[in-house]
């Protein structure tokens, strides 16, 4: 079985080489200082940032788990039956999101079912009456729409990204 702490140094390894793929793109995209734009705000700044952060956030936690030593000595375990299907749903949610929504919805929309479903997914397990419950994901809703909306404006007036 899957030990946490062995999960932790495998997505640890996987971020760091994203990030430093991020930081190394960034880094090799064009400048665009022939069409006189400043060449602080050329159009590999955010990816560069993202990437250095990436990687040096995922490379404190690889550290941290290689010191750690033995995964049971520190008192971490396998995952249990209900961690692993909440990573296939989160899973599955992402892919449906990227392959059946994004492009086939509007932006926001799209966007807002995923935070809905997401946070609807994690939100604490246990007995609640009908009416708490439905309160509950009334404001998760109103979360959901807020958020979709609020990246939708985002992402169309400050980065003048044109959303499907």
């Amino acid at each position: 079985m899957l030990t946490k702490r062995a999960a932790d140094i495998g997505v640890a390894i996987i971020l760091l080489a994203i990030g430093i793929a991020l930081f190394t793109g960034g880094l090799t995209m064009d400048r665009l200082e022939n069409r006189r734009i400043h060449p602080a705000s050329f159009p590999g700044l955010v990816p560069m940032i993202l990437g250095a952060v990436m990687a040096g956030m995922s490379l404190l936690l690889l550290i941290g788990q290689l010191r750690a030593g033995n995964a049971r000595a520190t008192g971490e375990g396998d995952f249990s039956r209900d961690e692993l299907l909440k990573l296939a749903a989160v899973g599955g949610l992402c892919l449906f999101y990227a392959i059946v929504l994004v492009g086939n919805v509007h932006f926001w929309l799209a966007s807002s079912l995923f935070i809905f479903a997401f946070t609807a997914l994690f939100e604490p397990a246990g007995p609640l009456p009908a009416r708490s419950r439905a309160i509950r994901l009334g404001l998760i809703a109103l979360f959901a729409i807020a958020m979709g909306g609020a990246i939708s404006v985002l992402f169309e007036r400050a980065f003048l990204v044109r959303l499907p």
